[in-house]
């Protein structure tokens, strides 16, 4: 009696229930067949949101200088090996300096016997007529003067042209900046992201650099066609007026433009003589190549007896205590990568991990296989030691943070021009309009969500089929 009571109250429970679910999907509106669909639900928690791009490059030291040959010749003796440390100034490798220091010598012998000769020249020449020579010292000097103008007005004039050049450079720099900010703004403009003034603010200023850059163009141009070649012309007829003169002069002191055509022939002998002996003494110094920094030397593949010649690379000196990494970035994820953001680098070669921050972007790509890449430079922090010069690597860029961002799977997000996604209600699977921000390869963050509510994820079968007050049961992990 009493088991049969049981099934009675059980029974009347089991109709009651079912009248209780059939009555809330009537005031809901759902005209649709009452049922219950199993679906996988996710709680909206707070989470960060990262994009990235994917990049692999290889390591080099942030200073790596060319070991260079600087004279024809033989190696005489090599001091260094690959490997070895050495400090700014230490010998690396001589050549073999023989004919160097012979023709030296012949060199020096006729210079004492030019010497000679030319202090015997210049006693006679200071024994000529005073006055001539003051006359004719005086117009030297004049032209010397013009000559020393005009070197003078040159160089400012190159400094001038320089400035100007370079102030209209960088106000082009600026231009080009201001120019995409005005883009930039006006897209976010359009989207409604930033207000009227502050697109005004970046059009003003691109306005206002713009006039800045043609009046300065001005500048340069009238500069160069009429301030230039006026100044220089005149500095030229200067040089012409002292040159006459001084010709004039010679022509009418036959006797002392001829002794001092002599002395000058010799002064210039002289002067030719010191500059070889100055080469062949540098030469000699330069015969025995020294470290040019503090490092490591990387390679040095000469040794005793090796020919040489001059301009050569025969091997480097690099800082093994900074690097940096030059990647290939594609030119699909170049717009989204930028100097300062965060880098992970990771590479066969070792079981870690190393940050670094983007430092440059090469505004024009190249052409690697059949896909266009951008050199891209990471500074790294090495204080684990794990990196080599020539070392292959990867890095993942941070293109994109966002803390405290609610997002779901993107399949969840349903409808075309107006999302919505399915969120779970006292067991009903209410349709709610979303709006969608931040993307990344696997979730998108949603806004019209709150923090701990229940959105249907799957399966995606159910999911387009759901209508809004369907009765769902929440699956398992």
């Amino acid at each position: 009696m009493k088991k049969k009571k049981k099934i009675i109250i059980f029974s009347i429970i089991i109709i009651v229930l079912i009248l209780f679910l059939l009555t809330r999907c009537g005031n809901s509106g759902n005209q649709a067949q009452f049922m219950m669909l199993n679906v996988k639900t996710e709680e909206m928690v707070k989470e960060t949101l990262v994009t990235k791009a994917f990049a692999d490059g290889n390591v080099k030291a942030r200073e790596e200088l060319d070991i260079k040959v600087p004279l024809n010749g033989i190696i005489k003796e090599v001091y260094v090996k690959s490997g070895d440390f050495v400090k700014e100034g230490t010998p690396l490798y001589s050549i073999d300096d023989r004919n160097i220091r012979s023709s030296l010598d012949v060199v020096l012998t006729e210079y004492e016997e030019a010497k000679v000769s030319y202090e015997n020249l210049l006693d006679t020449y200071r024994n000529q007529d005073r006055i001539s020579r003051l006359r004719l010292e005086e117009a030297r000097k004049n032209l010397e003067i013009a000559l020393l103008s005009y070197q003078q007005d040159l160089s400012a004039l190159e400094t001038e042209e320089l400035r100007l050049a370079q102030e209209l450079e960088e106000l082009a720099t600026a231009l080009k900046k201001a120019e995409e900010e005005l883009r930039d703004n006006e897209y976010l403009y359009e989207k409604n992201a930033i207000a009227r003034n502050v697109l005004e603010g970046a059009r003003e200023r691109y306005e206002e650099l713009e006039r800045n850059y043609k009046r300065l163009e001005n500048n340069l141009n009238i500069f160069l066609e009429q301030k230039k070649p006026n100044t220089m012309e005149l500095a030229r007829l200067k040089i012409d007026n002292a040159r006459n003169s001084l010709e004039y002069l010679e022509a009418t002191l036959e006797k002392e433009r001829i002794s001092e055509k002599d002395l000058e022939l010799a002064t210039l002998r002289l002067a030719n003589m010191e500059s070889e002996i100055e080469k062949l003494n540098k030469d000699l110094e330069m015969a025995v190549v020294k470290a040019p920094m503090n490092g490591t030397v990387m390679n040095l593949p000469v040794k005793k007896g090796d020919r040489v010649v001059e301009g050569e690379s025969i091997g480097s000196i690099a800082d093994l205590g900074s690097f940096i990494v030059e990647l290939m970035v594609d030119e699909i994820d170049v717009n989204s990568v930028a100097a300062g953001q965060n880098v992970i680098i990771s590479s066969d070669a070792f079981n870690d991990e190393l940050e670094g921050v983007v430092t440059f972007v090469a505004p024009g790509g190249t052409l690697v296989g059949n896909i266009i890449k951008y050199k891209t430079q990471i500074d790294i922090v090495d204080d684990k030691g794990l990196l080599r010069p020539g070392m292959f690597v990867n890095a993942e860029i941070i293109t994109n943070r966002l803390e405290d961002a609610l997002a779901i799977p993107s399949l969840a997000i349903l409808g075309d021009e107006e999302k919505f996604v399915y969120v779970v209600e006292d067991g009903v699977a209410r349709k709610r309009p979303v709006e969608v921000g931040m993307r990344t390869l696997n979730k998108v963050e949603v806004l019209g969500v709150d923090e701990g509510e229940k959105v249907i994820i799957g399966p995606y079968t159910t999911l387009i089929t759901l209508e809004d007050g369907t009765a769902v049961i929440e699956m398992g992990e």
